[in-house]
């Protein structure tokens, strides 16, 4: 629905990732997934013995490779890929190079990223990380990150490189630096009592989970967010759209007052079970009271019983000694 209702990139993204943090996922690694799939399908769909100039299958990296036999196996597409790589690859065997590769020709090589839906997927990966750093700024988005589990290891390295010091990156390294702490005193706590095991998954989930392509940058440098941050290195970026940026403030109200109806109906169903407990308390404390009563008043009655007896014991004993002294005289 966000992709049909906004035309502006950076509104998109923008609610791509609130509902992101509403998941049990690593929130990037989520949302990758899922474009991932969608570069795929379209990858497939572009595919057409008729068509010309379409992407080779020969161009794709070998995960990429592994995903599209995964994923397509049974797609008729597949097949007039495989055709064209089998017919490609007799024409290397036809006609094999002379010589090695110059050695220009293998820097440059390595230094690019050849599959093209890595190329793609790279660039979502840079629009989410720096937009996450970028919608820190907001409020309600920084609450929602509060709210969202850990980014992985691979995505928060990327964040970090960004060269950015404003109040989004200082938040963001506040909010997983509590939940990195918050995991490590699991971890140590699951080592020493054996409880919650739980963690111990998360912590390798954060470890490996889906981290977008493992590539290389034409920079030659590790990082991949060098840039100073600002809303123009997000994209596809529309603006100056003032129906635009209505629909994203109505949408923002929209959400925030789903998220105070939700907390006020998880409000409402916790004081109705705790009315609920509190009524059963009340009848059970009732039927004790009533208990306590009771067993108060046999307990008197006892008493009175134990307090006759010794009376009538008493008299026996003060009767056998009449008696017994009477005889004696």
């Amino acid at each position: 629905m966000i992709m049909r209702l906004f035309r502006n990139r950076r509104y998109r993204i923008y609610f791509e990732l609130v509902d992101a943090f509403r998941g049990a996922r690593f929130p990037l690694c989520f949302l990758l997934s899922q474009k991932e799939r969608t570069i795929i399908t379209a990858f497939l769909e572009s595919q057409s013995p008729r068509k010309r100039g379409s992407v080779h299958l020969k161009a794709l990296c070998p995960p990429h490779k592994g995903r599209i036999k995964e994923t397509a196996a049974d797609d008729h597409s597949l097949l007039v890929m495989l055709k064209a790589f089998l017919k490609s690859s007799l024409g290397d065997l036809t006609h094999p190079p002379q010589g090695p590769t110059p050695r220009w020709k293998q820097w440059f090589r390595a230094s690019r990223v050849e599959c093209p839906l890595c190329r793609e997927l790279l660039s979502e990966e840079k629009a989410l990380c720096r937009a996450l750093i970028l919608f820190l700024d907001d409020t309600d988005f920084w609450k929602g990150l509060q709210r969202a589990p850990l980014l992985c290891v691979v995505h928060l390295g990327k964040c970090l490189t960004i060269q950015d010091r404003s109040k989004g990156f200082e938040r963001l390294l506040e909010d997983q630096s509590g939940k990195l702490t918050n995991l490590l005193d699991d971890l140590v706590r699951f080592e020493f009592t054996g409880t919650n095991e739980e963690c111990k998954f998360t912590a390798l989930d954060w470890l490996a989970d889906f981290a977008g392509p493992s590539v290389k940058v034409s920079s030659g440098k590790n990082d991949i967010l060098t840039a100073p941050l600002s809303e123009a290195h997000i994209p596809e970026f529309c603006g100056g759209l003032d129906e635009e940026r209505l629909l994203f403030e109505n949408e923002k109200l929209r959400r925030k007052v789903r998220d105070l109806l939700d907390r006020l109906n998880n409000v409402e169903t916790r004081a109705a079970s705790l009315h609920y407990r509190v009524a059963k308390l009340s009848e059970d404390n009732r039927r004790l009271e009533m208990g306590y009563t009771g067993a108060n008043t046999q307990a008197r009655g006892l008493e009175i019983l134990v307090r006759d007896l010794r009376g009538e014991i008493a008299q026996l004993k003060n009767g056998g000694a009449e008696r017994t002294t009477k005889a004696a005289s």
